[in-house]
């Protein structure tokens, strides 16, 4: 067994990225993103599965938007477009399963 405890990123950077678990087939990032912030679309060639842990985002996938509070997770399949707007200081762990697990930003 592993615990691990969340800290807080984004005191001073308006988004942030901590890798805090990996095992085989995947990895746990925490992702901290300040009121206002977006990450721009992109996608990732694994399934993912994104939860709020604290704070409220916009999520868009495809052509659907939603709103994601505390208690709420989507799942992500591979290679589908996704961003996210933080409503307000937004806290999510993203967890990705998978062989390659590397985002891929369209830009």
């Amino acid at each position: 067994m592993q615990v691990v405890k969340l800290k807080n990123l984004i005191e001073e950077k308006q988004i942030a990225r901590a890798k805090v678990l990996s095992f085989d087939k995947g990895d746990i990032v925490n992702l901290q993103v300040k009121t206002g912030e977006k990450i721009a679309r992109h996608q990732t060639p694994c399934d993912a599965v994104v939860t709020v842990v604290s704070g409220e985002v916009l999520f868009s996938a495809g052509e659907e938007a939603v709103r994601l509070t505390p208690g709420m997770l989507i799942h992500l399949k591979p290679h589908e477009d996704h961003e996210l707007l933080a409503i307000e200081d937004a806290s999510l762990l993203v967890m990705k399963i998978g062989e390659n697990r590397n985002c891929g930003h369209h830009g």
